[in-house]
C-alpha cells in the first residue's frame, strides 16, 4: 500500500542489510527465520552497548535502532518493530529537534508495520503526524511536493478501501495536500510530478462526484457558505469546486502531456478525452458526445494512418468503464473467463448507460456479493464506443469478474 521499501529506508541512512552477503540458503523459510533472529540480535548487541556506554538517548542509538526496526519487519515482527522504530523517532527528536527530518524514516517504516497489523486508525494516526512534520521539516520545492503526493496516494489508497460518505474527509484532505504540491512545484521545472498532481486532482474530483448529490438519504447538509475547517458540512460545495476547477485541470494536463510527449501521442489525447469523460460523468451528455466526435475527427485527419487507427483502437474500439484514470476503479476489474467466479453480459448505450445485465455463471457462494455488484454496475458510466464520430450501442458485452463469498 505505501510505496515505500524496507532496502529503500536502509539507503537513506546508508545502512547495509546483513542478509545480502549471508551464505544461508535463503529459499529455505527455516533459515530465514533463523537469519531474521540472528540480524535482531546483533542490533540489539550493538543498541545495549551504547546504551551502557553512551546512555538511553545517545544520538548513537538512532542508526542501529532504525536497522533493529527494518530487521524486525524483514522477519515478519511487526509488533516489534513499531515499538523499536518509535524509540528511534523519539530519541531522533530529543538529539535533533521537535520536527527534526531524521525522524521521516522511522515515521514512515512504523507506517508499513501499522499498515502489516491492519491498524489503520493507528497508521491514520501516524501518517497525519508524518505530513505535519514533512511540512515543517522540508524546504518548499519538489521533496516536499513529493511528501504531499505521498500523503495523496494513502489516502486514496484508504477511502477506495471503504468508499463511504464516512470517509468524505480524506478526499477533503487529497484535495488540500495535492494544491499544497501544486504551489510546491510552481517555479520546479518539473512537468513529469506536475502532471501526476494533476492526476491525482483530477480522481479526487472524479471521487468527490461518485456520491450521489441528489439522494435525500445523504447525510450531509447543504449549505450557502463555505467554511474550510468544515469540510463533511460542506459536501456539496465540494461537488461545486470539483465542477469548476475539472476542465481547468484537464486542460493543464493537456499542455503537459503534449509538450512531454508530442501533440499526437496518446497521452496527450487520453488527457484531451477526460473532459468528455467529466461531462459524461457529470450528466452532460450532448457536451460528451460532441467532444468525443470532435476527438474521432481530429484523430481520423492524422497523416499517418496506422497511428490514428492505434489511438480509434486504444480510445473507442470497446467500452470503457469511467473513470479512466489509472489506478482508480470503483468496481472490480474484468477478469479472464476461466479465472472468474461471476460472469454476466450487458448493454453500453450510446450514452454510456448499463442496461440489460444478464448472470451467465454465477458461483453459489457469491450469491449476495453478485447481487450487490451488479447494481453497483448498472450505476457505472462507460464510454461508449465510437465509430464514425459517432457514439453507439454495445450489446451483449460479457465480462467475468471475481467477487468474494458472501
Amino acid at each position: 500500500m505505501l510505496a515505500l521499501g524496507v532496502g529503500a529506508l536502509s539507503g537513506h541512512l546508508g545502512l547495509a542489510n546483513p542478509a545480502q552477503d549471508s551464505p544461508i540458503d535463503l529459499s529455505d523459510s527455516n533459515n530465514l527465520v533463523q537469519l531474521g533472529s540472528d540480524e535482531r540480535d546483533h542490533y540489539k548487541r550493538a543498541i545495549e552497548s551504547i546504551e551502557r556506554e553512551q546512555g538511553a538517548f545517545d544520538s548513537s542509538l538512532s542508526e542501529q535502532l532504525l536497522a533493529l526496526g527494518l530487521a524486525s519487519q524483514r522477519a515478519g515482527q511487526h509488533r516489534e518493530a513499531v515499538d523499536v522504530l518509535r524509540r528511534g523517532a523519539h530519541i531522533a527528536r530529543i538529539n535533533r529537534g521537535l520536527y527534526s527530518d531524521q525522524q521521516i524514516p522511522f515515521i514512515k517504516a512504523e507506517i508499513v508495520s501499522l499498515d502489516a497489523l491492519n491498524d489503520q486508525t493507528e497508521a491514520d494516526q501516524r501518517q497525519e503526524y508524518l505530513v505535519r512534520l514533512q511540512e515543517r521539516a522540508l524546504t518548499p520545492g519538489v521533496e516536499r511536493a513529493q511528501a504531499w503526493l505521498s500523503h495523496a496516494r494513502w489516502q486514496r489508497a484508504a477511502f477506495l478501501r471503504n468508499p463511504s460518505e464516512t470517509q468524505f474527509l480524506r478526499l477533503a484532505d487529497m484535495l488540500a495536500v495535492l494544491n499544497r504540491a501544486l504551489d510546491d512545484l510552481a517555479d520546479a521545472n518539473q512537468d513529469r510530478l506536475v502532471a501526476e498532481t494533476l492526476h491525482g486532482l483530477l480522481q479526487t474530483y472524479f471521487l468527490i462526484t461518485s456520491f450521489d448529490n441528489s439522494s435525500e438519504r445523504s447525510p450531509f447538509e447543504e449549505r450557502a457558505s463555505f467554511d474550510e475547517n468544515q469540510p463533511q458540512s460542506n459536501f456539496y460545495e465540494y461537488f461545486r469546486i470539483s465542477d469548476r476547477s475539472a476542465p481547468i485541470i484537464i486542460a493543464e494536463l493537456v499542455k503537459i502531456q503534449s509538450r512531454l510527449y508530442g501533440d499526437t501521442s496518446y497521452e496527450a489525447f487520453h488527457a484531451s478525452i477526460q473532459l468528455a469523460d467529466w461531462y459524461l460523468w457529470r450528466d452532460q451528455r450532448r457536451n460528451a458526445n460532441d467532444l468525443y466526435r470532435q476527438i474521432d475527427t481530429v484523430i481520423g485527419e492524422l497523416p499517418d494512418p496506422e497511428q490514428a487507427s492505434a489511438l480509434r483502437a486504444e480510445l473507442f474500439q470497446d467500452p470503457v468503464l469511467l473513470p479512466d484514470l489509472g489506478g482508480l476503479r470503483l468496481i472490480a476489474p474484468s477478469v479472464p473467463k476461466e479465472e472468474g467466479n461471476l460472469s454476466i453480459t450487458f448493454n453500453v448505450t450510446d450514452r454510456g448507460s448499463v442496461r440489460s445485465v444478464e448472470r451467465v455463471r454465477v458461483d453459489e457462494s457469491i450469491e449476495l456479493s453478485a447481487s450487490r455488484f451488479i447494481r453497483q454496475l448498472r450505476r457505472a458510466k462507460f464510454r461508449p464506443r465510437v465509430i464514425a464520430g459517432e457514439t453507439v450501442t454495445t450489446e451483449k458485452m460479457e465480462q467475468t469478474y471475481v467477487l468474494p463469498q458472501s
